[in-house]
Formats: C-alpha cells, sequence, structure tokens
C-alpha cells in the first residue's frame, strides 16, 4: 500500500466533493450549467474515493460503507448533455421532464445496492453484477459510448464557433481557448483512456487517477468562480447572427460581453430605474455603440428587454425566496429596478407570460401583497 497515494486521492475526492455541494447551491439559486457539472464532479470525485478505497483495501473490510453504490457512469454523458446545451444554446429552456432521463441512473444505484445487501446478509457466493453481460453492456458500455456521442456533439459546436477576433494580449488569447476547449479536452482525455481501459483491457488505471486529480477539481473551481467562463457564442443559424465589428477591432467580444454580464450579475446594474447605454458604457469604460453591438448580435435582443430581463430574473428569485415574504410584490419589483406598477406588470407578462403570484411560494400566498 502506497499511503502517501490514498492521503492525495482521500483529499481530492473531499475537494471534489465540497466543489460539488458548492457548484450545486450555486446552481440552485442561480447558474442552471453549475447543477450539471456539479452532478459531473461528484461521479469523478466518487471515483477518486474508489481509488483511494483501494489503496488500502477498504473494499474488502467487513464494515465498510458501500459508497460505490451510488456512483453511476451513466449521469456522466447526461450531464454533460446538459451543460452542453446550457452552455452553447441562448436561452436555452431546461424543462423538468426533460431530467426523466436520470431515471436509468437511479435504477443502477438500486439494482446495485439491493444485490450488496443481498451479498452481505444472505449469500457471498453470489456472482458480481460486472459477470453478467446485459449488466456490464448497460452500466460500462453505454456510458462511454454516450460519452462519445455527446462529445462529438460538442466538438461539432466548438467547431463552428469560431473564437472572436484576434486577442492583443497572450492572456486574452489563452482564455479564451481555454474557455472553449478546456472541458472538451479534459473529458475526452477521460473518456478515451476509459475507453481502452474497459474495452481494450490497457493497463491505463493510473493514467485515469493521475488526469482526474490533475485537472478535474482545476476546472471544478474556475465553473464555481466563473460560472460563465464555459459559455460559449451561439450556433450559426440560431437566433444570433455573427457580425463583423471592424469598428471595435480592438475589443475581444467574448471577453466584453462576459464583463456586460458580470456587471449586471454581481454588480447589479439592472436594479437603477432609468438606466441607460451611457451608463452601462461609463461603468464598463466601453463605447455605447459597443455595447449595443454586443447585447444586439450576441444576446439577440435589444438593451432595454436585456435589463429588464435581469430584472425579471431577480423579482422571480425573491418572491421564491422565504426571506423576501414580508414585502409585497411591488416592493421588490421597485427594488428589482422597475419605476412603476404598470411598467412592472406589462414587462413581467411579456417575459413569462404569467403573472407574478404563479411564482409565489404556497406559504406566501396569505403574508405577500398580490396587488402588483
Amino acid at each position: 500500500m502506497e499511503t502517501w497515494k490514498a492521503v492525495i486521492f482521500l483529499i481530492g475526492a473531499g475537494q471534489g466533493f465540497m466543489l460539488s455541494i458548492a457548484l450545486f447551491v450555486k446552481g440552485i439559486k442561480q447558474e442552471k450549467a453549475s447543477l450539471f457539472l456539479s452532478s459531473i464532479l461528484f461521479v469523478l470525485a466518487l471515483e477518486l474515493l474508489n481509488d483511494w478505497a483501494m489503496q488500502i483495501q477498504y473494499h474488502s473490510r467487513p464494515n465498510a460503507f458501500p459508497f460505490w453504490n451510488v456512483q453511476s457512469y451513466l449521469m456522466l454523458p447526461i450531464s454533460l448533455w446538459f451543460f452542453i446545451q446550457l452552455t452553447t444554446t441562448h436561452r436555452y429552456a431546461l424543462k423538468k421532464t426533460q431530467l426523466l432521463v436520470y431515471l436509468p441512473v437511479f435504477l443502477e444505484i438500486f439494482i446495485r445496492s439491493i444485490w450488496q445487501i443481498y451479498w452481505r446478509f444472505v449469500d457471498q457466493h453470489v456472482p458480481s453484477l460486472l459477470a453478467q453481460p446485459i449488466w456490464f453492456i448497460w452500466t460500462e458500455i453505454l456510458p462511454i459510448v454516450c460519452m462519445f456521442v455527446v462529445l462529438g456533439v460538442y466538438v461539432r459546436k466548438l467547431s463552428i464557433l469560431p473564437l472572436v477576433g484576434k486577442p492583443p494580449r497572450l492572456d486574452a488569447i489563452i482564455g479564451n481557448y481555454l474557455r472553449c476547449y478546456g472541458m472538451f479536452t479534459f473529458l475526452g482525455a477521460l473518456t478515451l483512456l476509459w475507453a481502452l481501459g474497459v474495452l481494450l483491457k490497457w493497463p491505463v488505471f493510473k493514467e485515469i487517477e493521475w488526469l482526474l486529480t490533475g485537472c478535474l477539481f482545476v476546472l471544478g473551481y474556475i465553473g464555481y468562480i466563473d460560472p460563465d467562463f464555459f459559455t460559449v457564442s451561439l450556433l450559426p443559424g440560431s437566433t444570433v447572427k455573427t457580425v463583423a465589428n471592424p469598428d471595435f477591432a480592438q475589443f475581444t467580444d467574448e471577453i466584453e460581453l462576459q464583463r456586460i454580464r458580470s456587471a449586471f450579475r454581481d454588480d447589479a446594474l439592472h436594479r437603477q430605474p432609468k438606466l441607460t447605454v451611457d451608463d452601462v458604457a461609463t461603468f464598463l469604460h466601453l463605447p455605447p455603440r459597443y455595447i449595443s453591438f454586443l447585447v444586439n448580435t450576441r444576446c439577440a435582443t435589444n438593451f432595454t428587454t436585456f435589463v429588464n430581463q435581469y430584472r425579471v430574473d431577480e423579482v422571480i428569485q425573491k418572491l421564491g425566496d422565504p426571506k423576501q415574504q414580508y414585502k409585497t410584490i411591488l416592493a421588490i419589483a421597485l427594488e428589482a429596478g422597475f419605476n412603476s406598477k404598470s411598467s412592472f406588470n406589462q414587462v413581467f407578462k411579456d417575459h413569462t407570460g404569467k403573472a407574478p403570484s404563479f411564482y409565489l411560494r404556497p406559504t406566501q400566498n396569505s403574508s405577500i401583497n398580490h396587488s402588483a
């Protein structure tokens, strides 16, 4: 047993679980893509924990807790698919019914857990589930095939989303390439090694261990610190059209668009009731025309609609927050940047198609004024 390796794997797994939880919380509150990045990190952190267990021969202990039963590789291609859609498709609408594709994951976990209980308390001579061809294909081969398919979709999207402009600084060039290809490169290398080990029986287990340890949590930290980091341009043919910007060649569109989004997401510029393009331009030290250009071409909308979307999102978030239940809907709307009841009602209906009261928590119906 190599104690130093066991320690590294245990620390790495613990770090991965903490990042997964942090990303999950962040995804619940704001960035849906973080939810799926969280589930990817969770599965890979479990893999590192399993590596630790093998180093110390934990599996053979009679009182060992079978944490490995909750690890399903089927979760990887499913979560990666949703992550890709949320980071490459403009205003991707995630529906709850789509999450039913995770049912095979829970079925696998349930069957494995039942088998573990039967093996431990009834008959330890029962053969391994992996010895069953159907189970092996379902839990080992199918996830690999699906990962290659999803990664193929990912690389296709990236291949037709050119890195915009020619950034004058080396750090900007590196940042653009890492943003677009970092996640794909990491998961692509991992899937290739995984396939070589499972399908061709190549001795690549050590390479997988160190790839996970070295790369997994770097990408996880990036995703937590800046959820928009992996967001790339939209596909040609969607509502956004790629337009040349010779008048602003000194700027890097992707970088400046992230700055604009950060100004609204982190600095809450939308809370200013009479916010104008000039106000945003002054805040970011950019030409007003360039901001309008980015919003029009990259977000497929105008400035007013762009700002109002952040206001509507904030209202929806606060309407479901128990800490805000003492406030009226109108008070929440004014805090978000709307300057009147009539404009708020109209904009809210245009953006959501529903009344504000639809987003209230059931326990808030009696405590919040619905007059807005």
